[in-house]
Order: C-alpha cells, then structure tokens, then sequence
C-alpha cells in the first residue's frame, strides 16, 4: 500500500472491484467506508475523478467470501444408515430413505453429484408415485402434476362437463375419470 497517488493504473475501478468479489456496487462502497478496501480517486482526462481500489484488498476480500469447498461423501453402504429416532413426521425414516437410493448409490459414478441427483430422483419418483396413484380422488394441482396438464385447463375441462369432478373443499378429480380423458 506503499503506492503513490500517481501510479495508480492497476488499480480496480468499483464495477470490477465488484465483479472480481461478486457483490454490488454498493456493497463495494460499504466496505471502502468500513476500511475494508483502501480506496484512492484517480484522475481522469475529461470528467471528475474516479474511485479506484486497491487490487491486493480486493483479492483478499474475494477469497474471503468464497465459501471453502465442502467435503461431499455418499456413505459406503445406503442400506446401513443409521434410523434416527424420530422420523420426518410422516412415518418416513432414513431406513426407506436408504432403500430408496440404493440402486443409485451403487453403481459407482464418476461425478458424486451426478450419483447424488441420480439418488434424489429415484427417491422423490418412489414417494410422489406411491402417494398420488394410491388415492381414489385428486386435487386439481394433483391432477396437473399426473397428466402435465395446467390446472387452468382441468379447471376450463370441469366446467364444460367434459372431465366430472366433485366439489369437496376444493374439487376433486376421481383417478379412473382423470385416466379415461
């Protein structure tokens, strides 16, 4: 910080001083007011002075607010997990958890991400298909989320008669009516 007021060319002006930390422009000013980054005024050849920052208190401040990178490990056996005491409130522990990312967790992947949104999915499409295709009658949001249809269009089907629904708390939709269309 020994340079003088004169070399300041390398210098980061606010918007890449922002772009470099990823914050606002704002945020730049509030930590040139907290003395986080020294801040200097270079002058320009028409116009008023511009505020530069010092590149080493930007470097710094970017390093500090990248997160380190987290340690992600799938456990080695999904069918050993241990089942915590309480459940999730809706009778699911960890045991179906585990059963239920299995076949995902044991084909060995390249990318542990890739593994783990492979184990996501197999999970969520086991527990919304046992839930949805188990009950008789159907929410209009149910019922889009099952044919893909909007529910402004189930709705628009209801009132001319073409889908048969009934008015409970809500409508209503049975399943068979919902396959029949």
């Amino acid at each position: 910080m020994s340079q003088t007021s004169s070399d300041l060319t390398d210098w980061l002006t606010k918007q890449q001083a922002a772009d470099a930390i990823g914050v606002s422009t704002k945020a730049i000013e509030r930590f040139a007011r907290a003395k986080k980054l020294e801040q200097r005024f270079r002058p320009q050849a028409r116009g008023p002075q511009v505020a530069v920052y010092h590149p080493d208190d930007v470097a710094r401040l970017a390093s500090e607010r990248q997160p380190a990178p987290s340690a992600f490990v799938l456990p080695a056996d999904p069918m050993h997990l241990p089942d915590p005491a309480p459940t999730n409130g809706n009778g699911r522990g960890a045991s179906q958890l585990a059963r239920a990312i299995a076949p995902a967790v044991a084909a060995p992947a390249d990318d542990p991400l890739r593994a783990l949104a492979a184990a996501i999915c197999a999970f969520m499409s086991q527990t919304s298909e046992t839930s949805v295709s188990e009950t008789l009658f159907l929410t209009i949001r149910e019922a889009a989320g099952v044919t893909g249809l909007s529910q402004a269009y189930l709705r628009r089907l209801i009132a001319a008669g073409t889908l048969k629904a009934v008015r409970d708390r809500g409508w209503r939709i049975r399943r068979r009516d919902l396959d029949l269309l």
